[in-house]
């Protein structure tokens, strides 16, 4: 295996980043997830928000221990700032003539972990199929918690105006959703090129809340840099729902090509239960509905969208399923509940 990217690491853990954590991970969706919960009662005797997944998402990583898992750091060579950390899991057999499929997850602290044990599970139900094939790759940060909330806020967001950074997030930097997806074209994608024979053909990307907006918003401005798409819960209410606005430029410049993709590609939306009740867009008014853009894009030549509802799965801890269920899905293995739009 070939040798770490040598970077300085930086190894300071913000202690606003591990009391925040999950609130970066869930937005305002987060909020109204633990007014929803069983309370639990202060030491006043007063009820009070159940804060466990808050700081379940600011505890340490998962780390996993295995010949086939790497991780290193790597910086951006078009853009100044902190590297990130790369989590690899290479493949269980020999690259095909064609190279590997490979799998890119945001928020890779804590997705990684989650899709290495759901990729074991999917090999060992087929020890023969194209799991034992795919490049695990998720893109982290070197803090040792599970969200990085002040980076991933900056890496996953546009340009945000400052009436939609309300309930705590005045402070926070935004606008650098297009120095990540340049660090992962230009930086990230070699790297992994350069250690294994990659199918440039076969390339994924998985978000989950801000990582699903990111999602959208390559798929909408980039639609050539991966062919499968996985946006778990979206969170498409940030800034006013000014991701709507590329939706709609994204279907004007497939129009004015002739109604087609010039390269098929696949995208999976999953929802939450908490998606079917108001998104809060900072006014109070209901949000937009991600399964409305998931039926306009359906309408493409050459983009097969899939949608399905988790009814019993809150928008924290739907990400380990929506991960299994992306890896099936990118796999040519998808499950059932898995619904063509």
């Amino acid at each position: 295996m070939p040798k770490n990217v040598s970077i300085r690491m930086s190894r300071r853990i913000s202690r606003r980043t591990a009391i925040l954590g999950l609130a970066a991970m869930a937005g305002s969706t987060l909020a109204r997830a633990q007014q929803a919960a069983t309370p639990r009662q202060d030491p006043a005797g007063t009820a009070a928000p159940d804060d466990r997944p808050r700081r379940q998402a600011g505890l340490p990583p998962e780390q996993i221990r295995h010949e086939r898992v790497e991780q290193f750091l790597l910086g951006s060579s078009r853009h100044a700032g902190e590297p990130w950390r790369i989590h690899v899991a290479w493949p269980q057999e020999k690259p095909p003539a064609r190279g590997c499929p490979v799998i890119h997850l945001l928020d890779g602290n804590a997705s990684f972990p989650l899709a290495w044990h759901a990729l074991q599970a999917i090999q060992r139900s087929d020890p023969q199929g194209a799991a034992r094939q795919v490049v695990l790759v998720g893109i982290g940060y070197p803090a040792n918690v599970r969200f990085d909330v002040e980076r991933r806020y900056f890496d996953l967001t546009p340009p945000t105006a400052s009436e939609h950074l309300r309930g705590g997030r005045s402070a926070i930097r935004t606008g650098g959703q297009d120095i990540f997806l340049d660090f992962i074209e230009h930086d990230l994608r070699p790297a992994i090129a350069r250690r294994v024979a990659v199918d440039m053909r076969r390339q994924a990307l998985f978000g989950h809340s801000l990582g699903g907006l990111l999602a959208l918003h390559a798929l909408y401005t980039r639609p050539r840099m991966f062919d499968t798409w996985i946006a778990a819960d979206p969170s498409i209410w940030w800034n006013g729902g000014s991701i709507l606005h590329e939706e709609a430029a994204f279907l004007a410049g497939v129009r004015a090509a002739g109604d087609r993709l010039a390269q098929p590609s696949r995208l999976l939306i999953e929802r939450s239960s908490e998606q079917s009740k108001q998104q809060q867009t900072g006014t109070g008014e209901p949000g937009p509905d991600i399964l409305d853009s998931a039926r306009r894009l359906a309408r493409i030549d050459g983009l097969e969208v899939f949608f399905h509802r988790f009814a019993d799965e809150s928008h924290p801890s739907m990400l380990g399923p929506s991960i299994h269920d992306g890896l099936r899905f990118f796999l040519g293995n998808a499950p059932a509940h898995l619904q063509r739009v």
